[in-house]
């Protein structure tokens, strides 16, 4: 009885920590406006889905019901929830209190909004081209803030963890279609195969990623003074930025695979009911 007595208050106590870090990790989630940045990303990953579809079938796949497909698998509030227990798993409790302190602080704030805004923005693909082509080479131009966004690139490491992620994203998308519609040859048969086929991509990946991160960076955090960019790669570099940047890309690379691996599965079937 001693024992089963001295054993309550410590579960009870390990259960509280578990649920207050929780509880931070959300706050941090809604620091970092995250709902706001996956509605952004639902609108992108419909935007893709319809080309998809597109491409595949030969014909205007626009309809409502391919759409609203790729908006559920893509939902905030189903992907949400998953991603913040990926990124709570992954994220050391002890880093907490740093990384709520730099993102609640106003700098960290202004940066989140310029984030967010630079997203938003390039929802409108003329917007996109615009930037795109207004930042083309911005990463050779040898300026002082180009060194500054070089190395928040590098301490980041964006360019890496971007393009592993778009490949595990491609691989787990192969895997969805073929999964989809294992009678029809839409992707390799074996996992392999849809290695090799990712693999072949690889190059014009990193290509499209640097193309991006410069246009993306330069747009979002232009007005940012040289002092403010220089602070958010001093916190990008320490302990505590280094673990919240692993967590996140963690969580974003689980939840990119999922979604397109879900992605995949639909399209597959819908492409099939088509052939009907």
């Amino acid at each position: 009885m001693r024992i089963f007595l001295m054993i309550v208050p410590l579960m009870w106590a390990l259960q509280v920590a578990v649920t207050r870090a929780a509880e931070t990790e959300e706050t941090l989630f809604e620091v970092l406006q995250v709902s706001r940045l996956l509605t952004v990303l639902q609108a992108e990953a419909v935007a893709s889905g319809l080309d998809l579809a597109m491409d595949m079938s030969g014909s205007d796949a626009r309809d409502p019901g391919w759409r609203e497909v790729v908006a559920g698998i893509n939902d905030p509030a189903v992907v949400g929830p998953r991603m913040l227990d990926d990124f709570s798993d992954a994220l050391p409790d002890e880093n907490l209190p740093a990384i709520l302190e730099f993102w609640q602080s106003p700098d960290g704030q202004e940066i989140v909004a310029l984030e967010m805004s630079a997203r938003e923005a390039l929802l409108d693909p003329d917007v996109a081209a615009h930037v795109m082509e207004r930042f083309d080479g911005v990463a050779e131009d040898g300026t002082a803030r180009t060194a500054q966004l070089q190395e928040f690139i590098a301490v980041n490491n964006l360019i890496e963890s971007n393009v592993l992620g778009a490949m595990n994203a491609n691989a787990a998308f192969l895997r969805g279609l073929r999964q989809g519609a294992p009678l029809r040859d839409l992707a390799p048969g074996t996992d392999s195969g849809i290695l090799m086929e990712v693999w072949s991509q690889e190059p014009e990946i990193r290509l499209a990623t640097v193309a991006w991160l410069y246009g993306y960076l330069s747009l979002a955090y232009q007005p940012l003074s040289d002092d403010d960019l220089n602070g958010y790669i001093a916190f990008s570099a320490s302990d505590a930025g280094q673990a919240f940047n692993a967590a996140l890309f963690l969580a974003f690379d689980r939840m990119f695979v999922r979604t397109s691996l879900e992605t995949g599965e639909a399209l597959a079937r819908h492409l099939t009911s088509e052939d009907i």
